[in-house]
């Protein structure tokens, strides 16, 4: 179902009546999908930064992440704030000139951006490779993201994993080819996310004895 046809069905009277109710209980509630919608950002029910993926993935990495684990993302945002206050250190490459200005103001003590020019194959893909460090968690979600998952793997720790958000869309299958044949699982987490209604999936792709423990 598209985009459009989702909210046009959520339409009708009784529909949005429904809706409406879960908005003091249930569960989208309790996840703060109502806030986000509101607000057009990824937050919690309290107003905390939460990642634009989805809440099962949230669910599942919220206690694995450690203060020892180092993060790189490819793309910045709300997701930098979360997963440094349960990180040793979050690295951000962003593209978006105003958007790495904004998020570099008041980004955590914990956290470095880096600005890179956008180049399909370019410095963007390759940044975490070309820092020279091991990463433990690396989160695809930013542009170019097959690129980036190929370049990502000489980034990884030994126990390193590898985030790749929306991986249901057939643009980034051969991405997830590209994990399976180097000998990586998948586990994918589907359903909605902050302040959307379409389904997505946000998967992990991993070996035996991950930081993860999965």
């Amino acid at each position: 179902m598209k985009k459009t046809e989702s909210y046009t069905s959520l339409l009708s009277p009784a529909r949005i009546k429904t809706l409406l109710s879960f908005g003091i209980k249930g569960y989208l509630s309790e996840v703060g999908w109502f806030k986000a919608f509101d607000t057009k950002s990824p937050v919690d029910r309290d107003g905390e930064p939460i990642p634009w993926v989805t809440y099962s993935f949230i669910d599942f990495i919220a206690d694995r992440i450690k203060k020892d684990h180092s993060v790189f993302e490819f793309g910045s945002g709300n997701s930098t704030f979360y997963y440094a206050k349960r990180a040793l250190k979050v690295v951000s490459v962003e593209h978006d000139q105003a958007w790495f200005n904004k998020i570099s103001a008041t980004k955590p003590s914990n956290s470095e951006m880096i600005f890179c020019e956008l180049e399909t194959g370019g410095e963007y893909s390759k940044m975490p490779a070309s820092m020279g460090l091991k990463f433990d968690i690396i989160i695809v979600d930013g542009r170019d993201r097959v690129n980036c998952c190929i370049q990502s793997l000489s980034a990884l720790s030994d126990h390193g994993v590898v985030v790749l958000d929306d991986s249901e869309r057939e643009n980034y299958a051969a991405a997830i080819s590209f994990f399976k044949k180097e000998g990586y699982k998948e586990l994918s987490f589907s359903g909605i996310s902050p302040g959307l209604f379409y389904r997505k999936s946000t998967s992990v792709f991993y070996r035996t004895d991950n930081c993860l423990d999965i």
